[in-house]
């Protein structure tokens, strides 16, 4: 599977494309330019900014056109990353067909588009200036003929058999919003609250002890929905220092920003740490159980 092909086409077509670990690639336009003798036309160039918000659109893209399952689009996107981490680190460019390569100079990722790129937007669709003329002239050249007067007593039953069949839409749905709205009301009716002397003897859940410092993100307001707020989310639990400290090692090889945490003597967590609004969370964790296969990621409190 070619994941850098496939990487220049989502680039084309939506003009950006986010790369775990190599950045946020963005196609930008340069204007053309007059020098006083010759204009220059207009170009397009492709830039990588570090960072980019975790999405999984390159990975339904890579799926939806190879026909397999998004999981397997996005271990092998996640392979492609960690490789051309590693080429780059070895002094090696990672080439995206005919568009450009990555590079890496101290310590960080650019982009290097080749000076032959050419990139053409979709054209819009008009109509020929001859068509335009011939109507015209096939117009003045013959007179206007104008229908013949209708009778009095002539009935036009499309428009009257219009009005029936709207007339019988129109009753049958104010019939079935009165029926649905009658029925929600004896439902409502016939349902009896809960009294105190219930709901006192309902159990109550007990408490996860296994995981004492975990928790939602209770103390953000839901209704704000413009902030990002700093979050630390569980991305792996061992059993040892050891394990956990082998693992953090291995995903900051790989440019992500993962810290160790001791929960317990026999528990380390393994967390990263995620910038979002609060009603994101939700979609980020599960952007994180496909990324780094970790089904039991949460909220670190």
């Amino acid at each position: 599977m070619d994941i850098a092909k496939y990487i220049g086409l989502y680039l084309l077509k939506n003009k950006f494309c986010y790369v775990h670990g190599l950045g946020n690639m963005e196609l930008k336009k340069i204007p053309a330019t007059h020098d006083g003798s010759t204009l220059q036309a207009p170009s397009y160039i492709v830039v990588v900014t570090p960072g980019g918000s975790i999405d999984d659109n390159l990975a339904n893209f890579i799926a939806t056109n190879e026909q397999i399952s998004i999981s397997k689009a996005a271990n092998t996107l996640r392979e492609f990353s960690i490789q051309a981490r590693k080429d780059l680190a070895d002094g090696k460019d990672v080439a995206i067909p005919n568009i450009g390569v990555f590079t890496e100079q101290k310590g960080k990722v650019s982009f290097i588009t080749y000076d032959n790129f050419k990139h053409t937007p979709a054209s819009i669709p008009t109509i020929k200036n001859s068509k335009q003329l011939d109507e015209q002239n096939i117009k003045l050249s013959h007179k206007p003929s104008y229908p013949p007067p209708a009778k009095a007593d002539s009935v036009n039953w499309s428009m009257v058999i219009l009005v029936v069949v709207l007339i019988l839409i129109l009753g049958g749905g104010g019939y079935f919003i009165y029926y649905y709205t009658s029925q929600n009301k004896i439902e409502i009716t016939a349902v009896e609250p809960l009294t105190d002397t219930v709901v006192a003897a309902l159990p109550l859940p007990e408490p996860d002890t296994m995981v004492a410092q975990i928790d939602t993100v209770d103390s953000i307001a839901v209704t704000d929905t413009t902030t990002n707020y700093d979050f630390k989310m569980v991305i792996g639990n061992y059993k040892t220092r050891e394990r956990a400290d082998k693992r953090s090692s291995s995903l900051t090889l790989n440019g992500n920003k993962v810290e160790v945490v001791m929960k317990d003597s026999t528990s380390y967590l393994v967390l990263m740490p995620i910038s979002c609004r609060t009603l994101d969370t939700t979609h980020v964790k599960d952007s994180l159980r496909r990324m780094f296969g970790y089904n039991d990621v949460v909220t670190f409190k």
